[in-house]
């Protein structure tokens, strides 16, 4: 992997020594700074899309209408809403998940210290037997969201008595998240928006989460779970919150995050211009190489 971004790091310097690929570049980056940012957890993909919709106004806006209609396939089906689901796993299997969760190692990495301090938990990634259980879930998520799904990442949530988790909206690779109960001490709510629109730029300036959370028109939805239970829903058109914890104690959570199939390249802003056959979007997704950072490599 580090020799393949060597080479897409060379390539992309040698690109910018043509006039026509520097100007383009150079709109780009103007693009980003217009743009900004969006102001909540995950939302680096929505950011990329409304950068991309403003830079081809500029520079194609021909394509501009090809570009944002290509999205529809990361969009809910219209009737969709979130499904509560009993009794996921027999008991020996909910055994085994219980032991896995209190014994995997935690990552000591600078990943791990931003989900402590943003989150107040302890995040485990695509363990290998929670792995082979999102496979054995796939169908049932499948058969509520109505489309064929490829697993994409999990991860173990181990929230402490600080925990939290502030209202947003998921990156499209977590389009449908698996909510899966493990243990706690407490019930702990999750609420869920109905399925909206993708929030633009504009509505980024005068984002206000209290002001979302009570606005009926997102018509959000309490939900309780308890072991063994899990909630499905579309994470990535669904706003989401849960509250700061207030009993303290612990609230151990596994997620299953599903995309639909044949989605790979959409979910992926590096690979819009060859999904969208824009050339013109090169210069563009040679700054979104990296998957949080912006800019050249």
């Amino acid at each position: 992997m580090t020799g393949v971004r060597e080479t897409l790091e060379t390539d992309v310097r040698a690109r910018l020594r043509d006039p026509a690929y520097f100007a383009l570049h150079l709109e780009a980056a103007a693009a980003i700074r217009e743009v900004g940012g969006l102001g909540w957890y995950d939302s680096q993909f929505l950011r990329r899309r409304e950068v991309a919709k403003r830079y081809l106004a500029a520079v194609r806006p021909d394509a501009l209408a090809t570009f944002t209609d290509g999205f529809a396939a990361l969009q809910p089906p219209p009737d969709f809403r979130e499904t509560l689901i009993d009794d996921v796993f027999d008991a020996a299997t909910h055994a085994a998940i219980i032991e896995a969760s209190r014994t995997a190692a935690i990552d000591t990495s600078t990943m791990q210290a931003r989900e402590n301090a943003a989150f107040g938990r302890d995040v485990v990634w695509d363990h290998p037997f929670f792995l082979t259980l999102q496979e054995q879930v796939r169908p049932v998520a499948e058969a509520i969201a109505g489309m064929p799904l490829v697993s994409s990442y999990n991860f173990l949530s181990r929230y402490g008595a600080q925990g939290k988790c502030d209202l947003h909206m998921d990156h499209p690779d977590a389009m449908f998240t698996f909510d899966y109960c493990i243990a706690q001490d407490a019930v702990w709510p999750i609420y869920v928006s109905r399925p909206v629109d993708w929030p633009t730029a504009e509505f980024a300036q005068h984002f206000d989460p209290e002001a979302i959370i009570a606005d009926p028109q997102y018509g959000f939805a309490e939900h309780l779970l308890r072991p063994n239970q899990a909630l499905l829903f579309n994470g990535s058109s669904q706003w989401h919150y849960r509250r700061p914890k207030q009993a303290g104690g612990f609230c151990h959570l596994l997620f299953f995050h599903y995309v639909r199939a044949g989605c790979a390249d959409l979910v992926e802003p590096r690979r819009w211009a060859d999904h969208f056959a824009i050339p013109e979007l090169r210069p563009l997704c040679d700054l979104f190489l990296d998957g949080e950072t912006d800019g050249l490599p």
